[in-house]
């Protein structure tokens, strides 16, 4: 019993470890080379900001498109001017690469 509270405390403590150090910590830099379902992060301002139907965002940072789903969208907060730090994977649409973010937690204000 005391094995098992041992480990189950161990992994704990690694499950916050990992959730304090963000997923930004595993992801590449983004480049506009990156492959399609490479998982990327980039840092920057918020230099555009769009409200698309359906309650999606396309934000432009440091010079990439991020489109952000409905599901994560109403649980941020994003503005014009903001620093901040995203990751997401990489997807090309209509010919053009953008970053896809799947969680709120991908989206950090700095």
């Amino acid at each position: 019993m005391i094995i098992l509270v041992g480990i189950s405390l161990l992994l704990l403590a690694a499950h916050g470890a990992l959730a304090a150090a963000g997923s930004t910590t595993f992801a590449a830099p983004w480049t506009p080379e990156a492959e399609d379902g490479t998982f990327v992060a980039v840092r920057g301002t918020v230099d555009g900001l769009r409200h698309l139907t359906g309650g999606h965002l396309s934000v432009t940072v440091g010079g990439a498109t991020v489109f952000i789903p409905a599901r994560v969208s109403d649980r941020i907060c994003l503005e014009k001017g903001l620093n901040v730090s995203i990751a997401g994977t990489v997807q090309t649409y209509r010919g053009e690469k953008e970053i896809v973010v799947q969680f709120p937690g991908d989206v950090a204000v700095t």
